[in-house]
């Protein structure tokens, strides 16, 4: 039985369309992934819909109904406008109407963890878990990139990484604690990071992390809303109150100087704010 005709104009033919384009293809395949999951979203109510006819109203009531998870409406948002735009000059619509819709207000990201936080988890944690906190924390690095890494990525006391996300190469020299913990680890897999089965993660890490912060033990990290992601975030922390400059905490994390630069004017504000307490403090004894 022949495949009925596809409406030209839908959302369904410009992803058909945009899947197929060099600009797609240019992504990395994590962002691939990211975008197909989105789309994914956006096709299942609008897919025999014209593009033509998505007005600002749509985006936005599609937007509130994401209001408990503010970051994926962001995302869902964005590349709701990428792919529009790309299907503009193609004549699939005339304006993006994604371009009136504010996204949701970002608040500071994820939280840091502390490092009584992070003494916390590695007592409580199964050991598989814990050498994934330490490898984010050490490096500095996202979670699909310390999943991907492999033993043979290290040498001569530096962890070569290929970040997924940027394509970018970055090569981080271990930690000494980073490597008494490597040196603990089985190496039953060419990848550094496996379950409790000694596999690699193909997939169910993030189950597995869920599953380890809702065990009792671990109402104190839970409480405070900790998240993997926190741990990169942890590293940038913690290498700027040693004195880092910006460009240094960059080459071991990957992220942009403005980002770190971000970063470092809370922990500016932290220790000027500890100082100059303390300094009131010196005063008012002296008087």
């Amino acid at each position: 039985m022949p495949e009925p005709k596809l409406k030209t104009g839908t959302f369904k033919a410009l992803v058909i369309d945009y899947k197929e384009s060099p600009e797609y293809h240019a992504l990395s395949p994590r962002t691939q992934k990211e975008y197909d999951r989105h789309i994914a979203s956006l096709l299942d109510p609008w897919s025999e819909l014209k593009v033509s006819g998505l007005k600002s109203r749509h985006v936005l009531q599609m937007r509130d109904g994401l209001k408990k998870t503010p970051t994926r409406a962001n995302h869902v948002i964005g590349v709701l406008s990428a792919l529009i735009a790309w299907g503009i000059p193609r004549d699939y619509a005339e304006i993006n109407p994604c371009l009136d819709v504010p996204k949701f207000k970002k608040g500071e990201g994820y939280a840091p963890w502390s490092w009584e936080a992070i003494d916390h988890f590695r007592q409580n944690a199964t050991p598989e878990m814990w050498h994934a906190a330490a490898l984010a924390l050490y490096t500095g690095q996202r979670q699909g990139d310390c999943l991907e890494m492999k033993w043979s990525d290290i040498r001569d006391g530096v962890i070569a990484v290929t970040q997924g996300k940027t394509g970018k190469e970055v090569w981080v020299p271990l930690h000494t604690d980073l490597q008494k913990i490597l040196d603990q680890i089985e190496r039953n897999s060419i990848f550094i990071l496996t379950n409790s089965k000694g596999q690699p993660w193909k997939g169910g890490f993030q189950s597995s992390w869920q599953k380890q912060l809702k065990k009792p033990e671990m109402k104190e990290v839970k409480d405070q809303a900790l998240v993997f992601h926190g741990l990169r975030k942890s590293a940038v922390v913690f290498l700027l109150e040693a004195g880092c400059t910006d460009a240094e905490v960059s080459a071991i994390t990957g992220q942009t100087r403005q980002m770190v630069e971000h970063y470092s004017k809370q922990v500016n504000q932290r220790r000027l704010a500890s100082e100059a307490i303390l300094k009131w403090e010196r005063n008012r004894n002296r008087t």
